[in-house]
């Protein structure tokens, strides 16, 4: 018998009309870069002046931030601002205009905000890193965008070229920080890098990495998308990244770290608190003492290595525990894994009172002077000496191993 098969064909209109659409759109962006001018830039100087008690706030739509440590009772700002306007002397006319001008933030705050033409322009095109400069129809398809409220106007900003309805323009931004200052900055896109500051400092970046060599007083890091890495931090410290690594290589004070997706690294602690939670990433505490330490991930690894604490919290959806502590100081360790093995290694010198609830797993326990507790043939807890130190474990599916260590960083 024989079978016929026929091939689907798309109608020849419809492609005709696919094809034209690609070649339009990829028509009016060489075109539009055609019609761009080579990018020209301005240098814009803004001293602020300092009142005591009180914070001062600026605004960037896009750019690079450096920050410095300053002198006098004055804020130092200079910019320099880029810009490629399509149109014969546009791009000078815009610079001509960008100026320092009074807004409010979208909680009602009042800042210092460069005065982008957002009254024109709902959104411009700022050359980030690693992002397409030309003008094509490929970069149209491959540019990421962020949108924020800025002067009042929702505006978006695009890596790529697109239109002469999307201009480049950016301002990079060099900021000198007086010691004990109390600064606010808001940079909508782009990077922010600073040396050895002091003050109180709240940084805020809906799209770039942070990094700071140093900081003493009050930090508030926060960044919608970016890896965070700061050298050393004495004070309050807080870091929240939406999607992105955090490193703090030394951390004195008080601290609180969150990430929606990324991991955290810190080192060199010597904190009354410090609260670390990361949707899904390793967690990783190294070296120094603290008070109360809680660490939590949705899926990854927690480890707590050479860290002398008095309570501590460690909890993971998915994933290994791992401590390395003398416990000469603590009062409760507390650890939870929906599935995963659990690794205490506690001082030879350590006492403990352990309570362990597995659905599936076992507990051993190394110590040979131990007493031990069983329900059935299931070892499900341990005391030792006075049972200074209060281990309690839960793991879905994951043995639990406390052994004799010494203590490493």
């Amino acid at each position: 018998m024989n079978q016929l098969f026929h091939t689907p064909r798309r109608p020849a209109a419809a492609v005709r009309i696919a094809l034209l659409a690609v070649l339009a759109a990829a028509g009016a962006l060489a075109a539009a870069g055609a019609l761009a001018a080579e990018t020209q830039t301005r240098a814009l100087r803004q001293s602020f002046p300092l009142t005591p008690g009180a914070e001062l706030r600026l605004a960037n739509l896009a750019g690079r931030v450096e920050l410095i440590p300053g002198q006098g009772p004055e804020v130092v700002v200079e910019a320099t601002l880029h810009a490629d306007f399509s149109g014969s002397g546009e791009s000078e006319r815009q610079l001509a205009a960008m100026k320092w001008v009074r807004a409010h933030d979208k909680k009602g705050r009042e800042e210092w905000a460069l005065s982008y033409p957002v009254e024109t322009y709902h959104s411009f095109h700022y050359p980030s890193a690693g992002a397409k400069d030309e003008t094509s129809f490929w970069s149209f398809l491959d540019s990421s965008s962020s949108s924020t409220i800025y002067r009042g106007v929702k505006v978006r900003v695009y890596s790529g070229r697109r239109s002469p309805s999307s201009p480049t323009l950016y301002a990079d931004l060099k900021i000198a920080l007086p010691a004990g200052s109390n600064v606010a900055l808001r940079n909508v896109v782009g990077a922010i890098h600073g040396g050895a500051l002091e003050g109180t400092l709240d940084l805020d970046t809906g799209s770039g990495d942070i990094q700071l060599a140093s900081y003493c007083g009050k930090l508030r890091l926060d960044t919608g998308s970016g890896d965070v890495m700061v050298g050393a931090t004495r004070g309050e410290t807080s870091i929240d990244t939406g999607s992105g690594d955090v490193v703090v290589h030394e951390m004195v004070g008080n601290g609180s770290i969150d990430t929606g997706s990324g991991n955290v690294r810190v080192e060199k602690v010597s904190v009354g608190k410090l609260k670390i939670d990361t949707g899904s990433g390793d967690v990783a505490i190294r070296g120094g003492v603290a008070g109360r330490l809680q660490a939590d991930t949705g899926s990854g690894t927690v480890k707590v290595l050479g860290v002398e604490v008095e309570e501590l919290l460690a909890d993971t959806g998915s994933g290994e525990v791992e401590i390395v502590s003398s416990l000469a100081n603590a009062r409760s360790v507390t650890v939870k894994t929906g599935s995963g093995d659990v690794r205490i290694h506690a001082g030879p010198a350590a006492a403990f009172d352990v309570a362990a609830d597995q659905g599936s797993g076992e507990l051993r326990v190394d110590y040979g002077d131990a007493t031990l507790r069983r329900s059935g043939h299931k070892v499900v807890g341990a005391r030792r000496g006075d049972g200074k130190t209060a281990i309690r474990v839960e793991t879905g599916s994951g043995d639990c191993t406390i052994s004799p260590h010494a203590a490493k960083s």
